[in-house]
């Protein structure tokens, strides 16, 4: 086996009523990035609250909706159906969300420190540029006290 035996790694989803079938994938890290960006309130109830145990993906779809789709969306390439991937019925959304957790080859905690990671970064860059600003700005202008009390 290869590496490129990981990045063809693909299942086919198929809707028994209508015979409509399409592929996914797993997730790529660009794929959680955008994820991340995007839902990361989802992301922190999928990987925070995880404990290790399975994730229950019928309550993932009642509550972050957006999300299920926007990963489904991203593993089918299928990047601008997002608002209509939510409209496909439950029980092929539940396989398709399955199936993609399994290729994605997902280990909760692992990612969880991932999330928590990226998440740090951006909060320290966002602080560091914080920083670079209050520097450029002159002492007792209103832009400085704005900044500072940001």
């Amino acid at each position: 086996m290869s590496l490129r035996d990981l990045v063809d790694r693909k299942a086919v989803i198929k809707d028994a009523k209508s015979g409509v079938e399409f592929e996914v994938r797993g997730l790529s890290l660009e794929d959680l990035v955008l994820l991340l960006e995007n839902h990361k309130d989802a992301l922190i109830r999928v990987f925070g609250g995880a404990g290790g145990g399975d994730t229950d993906f019928s309550k993932l779809i009642k509550e972050f909706p957006n999300f299920i789709a926007a990963a489904i969306a991203y593993a089918s390439g299928e990047h601008d159906l997002e608002d209509e991937i939510m409209k496909v019925p439950v029980g092929v959304q539940l396989r398709a969300i399955q199936e993609i957790w399994e290729l994605s080859s997902l280990d909760v905690e692992t990612v969880g420190k991932l999330a928590t990671s990226l998440l740090e970064g951006v909060s320290r860059l966002n602080a560091e540029n914080l920083e670079v600003l209050k520097q450029g700005l002159p002492t007792g202008s209103a832009a400085l006290q704005r900044a500072q009390n940001s």
